[in-house]
Parts: structure tokens; sequence; C-alpha cells
């Protein structure tokens, strides 16, 4: 594989010190301190394992890996919830997440971003979770997430137009429905739809360029992972393939007056997972799924790492329980072979996760949920 030849180049590590969480989930009070190697946390089903990994990705991305509504992230009772974080990040750096009575901050070093945004791509992590298969079995939107979430991690431009996409979208939106069919200036959605058609062309050629720098690695990972000749691919569907949107825009417009939304453009793209030219949805076996969500993941990984010199925070939930021991055993080999960094692994049981890691010479550390928190 192509990562033997990445693993002989340095990276330095990308590393979470601290964990302080305030009524998170279901964490009233909780503070971990990490190491630089395997962290392992244990306990049964139900004590908050993985609400630890999601807080781990929320310091990451301003955001929940599992569930978009800030409100409901805190715990039942309780008005507000905090997620502070200590990274090693070249230098030791702070990040702090507070939500309360609807309002998100997240402070750098004690200053507020003055946006979100500013804070995307600082630290990256590789969120691998059993819930993964959704970017297989539901609809188109979780696969453009997992491309966006992809490029907005190391390219700035393509996260500041993805945003102003959306946010013209919004208003294109709102000015179709404003009509309900009536007659309108059409000079006002022509400039409206110059705007959206830049920012949205600008959007599918990065992804398109996206796409194949990925593939290759992908597929290395996948045949990796299985060890046969199958042939996994990506394919990326878009009606820009074949007209510019701003052409696409005009087509459709008076489709568009009639639906009262836009029917076309990039936030219309897929990407179709296939198996040997076959749907993986439809024809794909549970372990064929999971191999290749886990090398989608894998390839992320290294394309994180390519692009910044640094390897990300790789957070594995329940992996042990939910992967069979031929796919988890390739992880383990990866990991022995020093190809990640820092680790945070949940499990349910102590006892097999450290047999799974026994020949493994890492720093390795241990927290057992079972027992009550250390404050």
């Amino acid at each position: 594989m192509r990562q033997t030849a990445v693993a002989e180049i340095y990276f330095c590590n990308m590393q979470l010190l601290r964990l302080q969480l305030f009524n998170y989930k279901n964490h009233a009070e909780r503070f971990v301190e990490f190491g630089s190697g395997l962290n392992c946390i244990t306990g049964p089903n139900g004590t908050g394992k993985t609400n630890i990994l999601d807080a781990v990705y929320y310091l990451c991305n301003a955001k929940s890996f599992f569930n978009g509504i800030d409100q409901q992230l805190i715990i039942h009772g309780k008005e507000f919830f905090s997620i502070h974080g200590w990274f090693n990040n070249d230098v030791e750096t702070d990040i702090l997440v507070n939500f309360t009575k609807g309002k998100k901050t997240v402070k750098k070093n004690g200053k507020a971003y003055p946006r979100l945004l500013d804070h995307i791509g600082l630290f990256q992590s590789v969120f691998i979770t059993p819930y993964d298969i959704s970017l297989v079995l539901e609809g188109s939107e979780e696969r453009r997430r997992f491309l966006d979430f992809s490029i907005c991690q190391t390219n700035r431009t393509y996260l500041e137009q993805l945003s102003l996409y959306k946010k013209l979208l919004d208003q294109r939106n709102a000015f179709l429905k404003k009509f309900e069919g009536r007659s309108f200036d059409p000079v006002l959605l022509e400039a409206l739809d110059h705007q959206l058609a830049k920012a949205g062309q600008l959007v599918f050629d990065e992804r398109r360029r996206f796409m194949e720098g990925f593939i290759p690695g992908f597929q290395e990972f996948y045949a990796f992972l299985t060890g046969e000749s199958e042939i996994p691919e990506l394919l990326y569907t878009s009606e820009l393939h074949g007209l510019p949107l701003s052409e696409i825009l005009q087509q459709n417009i008076d489709r568009d007056r009639v639906i009262q939304r836009t029917g076309s453009g990039i936030h219309k793209d897929d990407m179709e997972l296939m198996l040997n030219g076959f749907p993986l949805k439809k024809y794909g076996s549970q372990g064929q799924i999971k191999s290749f969500v886990i090398a989608l993941k894998l390839a992320q990984f290294r394309y994180f790492q390519e692009k910044t010199g640094k390897k990300p925070i790789l957070l594995l939930d329940d992996i042990f329980e939910k992967i069979d021991s031929s796919r988890a055993g390739k992880l383990m080999e990866l990991v022995a072979k020093d190809f990640f960094g820092q680790i945070i692994i949940t499990d349910t049981h102590a006892e097999r996760v450290k047999e799974h890691l026994k020949e493994i010479e890492a720093e390795k550390k241990f927290l057992d949920l079972s027992r009550p928190a250390q404050n």
C-alpha cells in the first residue's frame, strides 16, 4: 500500500491532552487526561463512552457528530453544557465550547471566534463508528456531508464558498416562494443566479479534484482490509458534469418557479458507492459494506495527514464489538505500524480491548467508566 511509503515521512501528531465536560449528554461533570498513544475508554453500555468521543469531535468541529441540535445535548434538567479541551498542536491551545440560552460560543485561548467557520480546520479528527453505514444506506445528503467535511478541513476557500452557496440558495428559494408563480422582475433573479452559479461552480470543481486524488487511496485501503480482488468504486455524480451551473439554472427557471425551490445545483450532487460494477447498497454484504466505510474513513485520515503534515486524532467507537475480528485486526495492524497518532477507543469489555492491544508497542492509557468519575 502507498501508506507504507507515507509512514516513512515524518508527521507530527495532533494530541488532545485534557478534556473537561459539564452537563454534556449524560456527563454532569467529567475530567479526562489523555496519553499521546492509545487511550481506551471502557465500561457498560449507557455509561457515556461514545459521548466522550463525540465531545472530542465537537471540540474539533464546533458541532456534534450525531446531533445537530445543541439544545438536545444538554443533560436533562440543566440549562447549559460546556466542553473544554487542551490540545498540543505545535503549541498548547485550549478550546472552550459553551452553549447556554440557545447561544453557542467557541473560544480559542480565551478569545471567542467572530465566526464559527474560523475554527474549522484547526484540529482534524476522524471518527469511525458503527453509524458510518448511513453513508451507504441513507440518502445523498450523508455522502455530500462526507465530501464537504473532508474538503472543508483543509481548504478554506471551499469552506467559504460552500457557506456562501448555502446562504444564496436559501435566498433564492425564499425568492421563488414569495411570488408563488406570479410574475416578478427577472433582473433580481438573474443577479442572484450569477452569484449562486459562481459559488456552486467552485464547489463542483473542488469536489471533482478531491475525488480524483481520494479514490486511489480509498481503493488501496479496501484491498488492504479485505485481501480481495474486488473493485470498489466511488462515482461523483453531478449535473455540472454536463453543463455549467449558470446554464442549468437558466434552463430550469420555469420548473423552479412552479415547485418554488431550486431543483438543480451542487446541493443535489451525490457519490455513488459501487462494488464490482453494482450498487453497494443493493448488492453488498454486511461485511463488504463495513469494509467500504472503514476504507473511506482511513482514506480520509490519510488525506488530512498529507494535506496538513499532522496525524489527526482517531476516534474508534466500539470497534471490537461491532466490527468482525478480521477488520479489527487490520486496523490494529496499522496501529502497530505507527500509521496513526493519538487514538481514543471505546469498548464494553476492558479485558477484550487489552487482549487486542497487548502486542502493540505504544503508550496505553485506560479509563474505566464503571468506576466513579475522578474530577
